[in-house]
């Protein structure tokens, strides 16, 4: 198992940039190597898969977008899929909180402005957080605790599996899974795993947080980019 140390912030921010650079030198090994299958197994690549809600919302709401994109979901993801890896006290509160405000989100779609909904949806987040510390003593979390860190790596790859098939709802609107739609999540896997890596090796959210954060907002400034060019 990946020992536990604390980083300092310049330690911890060396290892978010070589975090980072593993993140594309994969993505970049990995479209040239999908290039070149593609050609013997064209089924690996369906163009008819486009993530249509993303591409709707930069057209009509890029503020929300963006917001969403770049701000709620690497906090909420991070703390969803990395908070059980090797967690501590305060994971395994941040984690309960965050899925919980997180089906607020999608139960409550549609019944009022989204930004009225995220500021629910973060009150909902800080109180049952607040709330939990008061109701769940730490004594009651320890043995969920040492069982998560003693099997680690496999809560590392199970939630980073699960961080990639929850985003083939950004290409079909129901459960879905074959060759294409599978290429498609294989980068969200992977990025799941680094910043899985970098939970368990720094014991903190923070740096899966900001890897999660640099690989959206790189992405969405591609996207503003391309759309910008496109339409002059």
């Amino acid at each position: 198992m990946i020992a536990t140390k604390t980083y300092t912030a310049k330690e911890g921010a060396k290892l978010l940039v070589k975090s980072y650079l593993l993140v594309w030198v994969f993505y970049f090994s990995f479209f040239m190597v999908l290039g070149l299958l593609s050609k013997w197994f064209p089924e690996l690549i369906n163009n008819e898969y486009k993530q249509e809600r993303l591409l709707e919302m930069l057209n009509n709401q890029p503020i929300q977008l963006i917001i969403s994109a770049v701000i709620i979901a690497p906090i909420f993801e991070e703390i969803m899929f990395r908070a059980l890896i090797k967690p501590s006290y305060e994971d395994l509160l941040l984690f309960i909180s965050g899925w919980i405000s997180f089906l607020f989100m999608g139960f409550s779609e549609g019944l009022t402005d989204w930004y009225i909904r995220l500021l629910i949806m973060f009150s909902i987040f800080i109180g049952i957080y607040y709330l939990l510390q008061f109701l769940v003593p730490k004594k009651a979390l320890l043995g969920i605790q040492k069982f998560l860190g003693k099997y680690a790596l496999v809560v590392l790859v199970i939630t980073s599996v699960i961080f990639g098939m929850a985003h083939i709802y950004n290409y079909v609107e129901s459960f879905l899974i074959n060759a294409a739609l599978f290429v498609m999540i294989v980068p969200r896997i992977v990025l799941g795993g680094i910043a899985g890596w970098l939970k368990l090796k720094t014991g903190v959210l923070i740096w899966p947080i900001l890897l999660h954060f640099l690989n959206n907002a790189l992405a969405m400034g591609v996207m503003l980019l391309f759309t910008y060019v496109i339409s002059n």
